[in-house]
């Protein structure tokens, strides 16, 4: 395998990686939080099991990557260059599998306590590798994409946790928007000031920042953000009201508005995911 194959492969793997493991942070914490309500974990279950096994696959094809990265190419499995791949990533691999476990068997045992411990470890995983730990002095950096991924695992799942089903009660519907929106408020505005925060430590400045490549895509990234966290204030301002006094109307309008932020989370996952493969701070 040539290295533009490995870098391709390695950037869809990333998209698949960051993508489960926001939903099973996001999965977690809304079970954590009571955002789902503890009659409707059984759904919840079957989706963070999922996710949580999409996110143990998409972490060992990481490591195996890198294997094949410092290779040849040819051997994920070469036993020789085990223990230095798992010098780099052995410490954020098994955080991301234990958490991704322990916020699995939270959610089936019903537990959320332990849920919320589970997507803290996951996200923790993220701070132990990548970009913050490349820094000359990563100082806080690490902890900040830390909690960054923590907050965008609880925002990513919206789109699943919201949507009207055909047979949710309108009472609890109302509920859920209203127990995340009184979070979200808060936490939004961190995850957006963490990113601006992060994308100026990790580009090292105004001229890296605008004037490469990795910089435009943490701009993106935080456009894209942005826009979200407008349509977020649009649900909470406007559409749960709408759902309050108009049930039928302000279903149409909560959905229409999730497909938006899906769309937009998916947008953000695909440039941050991009970032941190094809581009680099040093581009």
């Amino acid at each position: 395998m040539t290295g533009d194959e490995l870098s391709l492969l390695q950037f869809a793997d990333r998209i698949g990686l960051n993508l489960f493991a926001l939903l099973t942070i996001g999965f977690a914490l809304h079970a954590a939080l009571g955002i789902v309500e503890r009659d409707s974990f059984r759904c919840l279950r079957s989706r963070i099991a999922l996710a949580g096994l999409a996110l143990a696959f998409f972490t060992m094809v990481r490591f195996g990557i890198l294997i094949a990265q410092m290779g040849d190419g040819t051997n994920v499995f070469d036993p020789e260059l085990m223990p230095l791949a798992w010098m780099v990533l052995g410490d954020s691999t098994l955080a991301i599998l234990a958490g991704a476990a322990v916020s699995v068997g939270g959610v089936w045992l019903g537990s959320r306590l332990t849920a919320a411990l589970g997507a803290a470890a996951l996200s923790f995983g993220f701070g132990l590798s990548g970009h913050a730990q490349g820094l000359a002095d990563p100082g806080l950096a690490p902890i900040a994409v830390a909690v960054h991924v923590f907050i965008a695992g609880f925002w990513l799942a919206a789109p699943v946790s919201l949507y009207p089903a055909p047979t949710q009660e309108d009472s609890e519907l109302l509920s859920r928007l209203r127990r995340f929106s009184s979070i979200a408020v808060v936490a939004i505005p961190v995850l957006i000031a963490l990113g601006a925060w992060l994308a100026w430590t990790l580009v090292g400045g105004p001229e890296k920042l605008f004037g490469t490549t990795y910089g435009l895509l943490l701009l993106a990234k935080l456009a894209i953000g942005i826009v979200a966290m407008s349509l977020g204030a649009l649900n909470k301002q406007v559409i749960t009201a709408k759902v309050a006094a108009d049930p039928a109307i302000g279903r149409k309008w909560l959905r229409v508005t999730l497909l938006c932020e899906a769309t937009l989370f998916a947008a953000a996952i695909i440039v941050v995911s991009a970032a941190t493969t094809i581009g680099g701070p040093a581009e």
